[in-house]
């Protein structure tokens, strides 16, 4: 009763708050870099910093045109507070996701009720993408809560009552006009800086589907002021912009957009596979555990429709629409239309109790009890020694997502003790999968021997091209492919202190299957490098870039 009380007491945003660092503190500190974009963001905010940059990233001494300069800025600021580390390169994700989580609780509580906006950003808060990307060190929170923050701005200058119409007090309602202006046209400049034009794509699509397909209705169009807001978001962009196009003579320009947007929409990026059906196959792993009460997104919607759910509808379905025919797929594309989504989630969960809700929590504790039994299996099956570790990581794993599952069902049934009692499996389980990854990281062990190597020797990678490996090194590498003059070539060009050739790989899942199912895919032997002074190793360990145990030769010279 103590705590029920105590519960009732506290705003609302600071048990939001709570959760969020419940769901995305624990572990990120010592979790190492996992794909192959987090250590690129990480080491190109650190050359900049060291070149005292402010315009143009590298990586690896090469200009990285990827992505606009927000995210580098912002990770620099991560820096100042918690060093050059994996903390520090997550710190403005993580901000960005709690920012998320507050603009769509507020988002709810002023177009519904505090209880639905309450609701939907702990939904949102507790899904496994939210858990996974919330924290990585990546352009995409900041670019969706900027997002979140124009589409709410939309909403209020279009739809509110207290900005469309003459109020009481003119004078009050032109300063809420203005204030949502400002919000609108600054979320839509720091989006495109954080993540290039999506950040406009969204918002432009909800407005055509919310005008010509949901609603249909005229709106007051001179509310958004378009030309002094296209100015300024633009003149913002270009303080950025004109400076970074001078300084590399356009190609930001040329490659930012040309092969990092408007290739990747044509041809798959990495020569990924392309399915029309890729967002509805990955939606049950991105969506866990909410995914099992869809079905009320759709009654909340029909028994509520009004301006707001229409609005919130189009912002939902815009990301869908914008990457289903985008030839580059990846499961946390659609993460902008996330908020809308978990509104109309929330609005069916306000319903007198029906059927679909109450299917939708058995299954909910279905979810939570379900990886807690492949939990035990994970515990007692064998498996090659050299996996403890990479085990009790994936046995962590297990107990955040049970821990996630069981919030969600305590969360639709209101019992407030055990929602905060379900977050220990994130707070527990998380660390522990951070402990198992570090333990194993395969780039991490192959750059503790770099480090014995004098700083200006450069370093060979031999099929093993991860960028982590110039995070954790902090040198400078050269990559190739198996070719043996290609190799050859590359010793006699660079002279390299340290050389690291893949020799076998495999899915580490299969490190669970009868010893005769483990096929590992072996490599051409690279030949060892011909001199005096060389050492030659052998490691293995996990390369969460390709989702691999990987088994390696190293060799490296300490003069």
């Amino acid at each position: 009763m103590m705590l029920q009380r105590l519960a009732s007491r506290l705003p609302s945003w600071v048990w939001l708050t709570l959760i969020v660092l419940a769901v995305l503190l624990p572990g990120s500190a010592t979790l190492p870099l996992l794909d192959r974009d987090e250590p690129r963001f990480a080491a190109a905010t650190r050359e900049m910093q060291e070149r005292d940059d402010w315009f143009v990233p590298t990586f690896n001494g090469d200009y990285r045109f990827d992505k606009p300069i927000l995210i580098y800025w912002l990770m620099r600021g991560g820096y100042a507070l918690a060093g050059v580390s994996e903390l520090g390169a997550r710190l403005p994700s993580i901000a960005a996701a709690l920012a998320l989580v507050l603009l769509t609780a507020a988002a709810g509580r002023q177009w519904f009720d505090a209880r639905t906006g309450f609701v939907a950003g702990a939904a949102l808060a507790t899904c496994l993408q939210f858990f996974i990307h919330g924290r990585l060190a990546l352009a995409d929170m900041v670019m969706i809560a900027c997002v979140t923050l124009a589409q709410i701005a939309l909403a209020r200058l279009l739809l509110d009552p207290d900005t469309t119409t003459p109020a009481a007090d003119p004078a009050a309602s032109a300063k809420t006009a203005r204030r949502w202006w400002w919000a609108l046209w600054l979320g839509l400049a720091a989006g495109f800086l954080a993540k290039g034009p999506i950040a406009w794509a969204v918002p432009a699509l909800s407005l055509i589907l919310f005008r010509w397909v949901f609603w249909r209705k005229p709106l007051p169009w001179s509310r958004l002021r378009a030309l002094p807001g296209l100015g300024l978001a633009l003149a913002l962009i270009a303080a950025w912009g004109v400076p970074a196009l001078i300084f590399t003579h356009g190609d930001f320009f040329r490659v930012g957009i040309g092969k990092h947007v408007v290739d990747r929409g044509l041809d798959g990026f990495n020569a990924r596979s392309y399915s029309v059906f890729f967002y509805l196959k990955t939606a049950p792993l991105s969506l866990f555990p909410w995914v099992v009460l869809l079905p009320l997104v759709w009654l909340g919607a029909r028994r509520r429709w009004s301006a707001n759910v229409a609005w919130l509808a189009c912002w939902a379905l815009a990301p869908f629409i914008i990457f289903t025919p985008y030839a580059t797929q990846l499961p946390h594309y659609v993460m902008p239309g996330y908020p809308a989504l978990f509104l109309l989630l929330a609005l069916g969960l306000d319903l007198p109790a029906n059927r679909w809700r109450n299917i939708g929590l058995g299954l909910l504790y279905g979810l939570a009890f379900a990886p807690l039994a492949l939990l035990g299996y994970l515990i007692i099956a064998p498996v090659p020694p050299g996996l403890e570790h990479f085990r009790l990581g994936m046995a962590g794993a297990l107990v955040a997502l049970s821990g996630l599952a069981l919030f969600a069902a305590t969360l639709v049934q209101r019992r407030p003790v055990l929602c905060a009692l379900a977050l220990l499996g994130p707070i527990l389980g998380a660390p522990f999968t951070a402990s198992g990854l570090r333990a194993t990281h395969l780039s991490s062990q192959i750059s503790a021997i770099a480090e014995t190597t004098p700083v200006d020797s450069p370093c060979l990678g031999v099929r093993y091209n991860e960028p982590s490996l110039v995070f954790y090194s902090h040198r400078h590498w050269d990559f190739v492919g198996a070719e043996a003059a290609a190799i050859a070539a590359a010793i006699t060009r660079t002279n390299p202190g340290l050389v690291v050739a893949v020799r076998r790989e495999i899915d580490p899942i299969k490190f669970w299957q009868p010893a005769e199912g483990r096929r590992w895919r072996e490599s051409p032997a690279v030949a060892a490098p011909v001199g005096p002074g060389w050492n030659q190793v052998e490691l293995a360990g996990f390369n969460p870039g390709r989702t691999r145990w990987q088994e390696v030769t190293v060799w490296f010279r300490n003069d």
